[in-house]
């Protein structure tokens, strides 16, 4: 399956906030080039859901002077080519979205060609690793839904709760 790249609307983003501080922020006052956070879009339990990307953090390899990038978890997918890490997906801050509040990433509207190239990197990896990211997504939803007794599922956001903040966004705004 071939996933996209999004952005999402800022007055979305500051509403789901409201409700669960995990989600993340689209940084609107800080952010640098007018860029929001992008993500991938895909359908989990027939919602639209959108896996933010982050940057890479210290935090994401074994030894940072080798460039010895550490293994997935379910809720962090690592955006690699050989020891080069571009960034990772967060499934534990995935969130509903309704299609009107998406902006679709166009590539070949950037200007920056060294992030241009970065961004090629990361959808290559994503659309190489797609299945994985949907199994991975899929896993996480339903152990959040279940309830089980994870240490990352605790610091997972609310989904059950999002989607009824997304019902209530689209009665509102539609």
């Amino acid at each position: 399956m071939k996933l996209n790249l999004y952005s999402i609307s800022d007055a979305y983003i500051k509403y789901l906030r409201q409700f669960d501080n995990r989600i993340y922020d689209n940084k609107e006052e800080t952010r640098t080039h007018e860029r929001k956070y992008l993500g991938v879009v895909l359908t989990v339990n027939e919602f639209n859901y959108y896996i933010p990307m982050s940057s890479p953090k210290k935090s994401d390899y074994l030894d940072i002077n080798r460039r010895n990038i550490k293994k997935d978890t379910k809720t962090i997918i690592r955006i690699h080519e050989g020891n080069r890490l571009y960034g990772t997906l967060r499934i534990s801050n995935m969130i509903p979205v309704p299609i009107t509040e998406l902006e679709p990433y166009i590539i070949a509207n950037e200007n920056d060609i060294k992030y241009k190239d970065l961004v090629l990197g990361e959808l290559r990896y994503i659309n190489n690793n797609s299945d994985k990211i949907i199994k991975y997504a899929n896993i996480v939803y339903n152990q959040k839904i279940k309830n089980i007794d994870i240490g990352y599922i605790k610091n997972t956001v609310d989904f059950k709760l999002l989607e009824k903040k997304l019902k209530k966004w689209n009665q509102e705004n539609n």
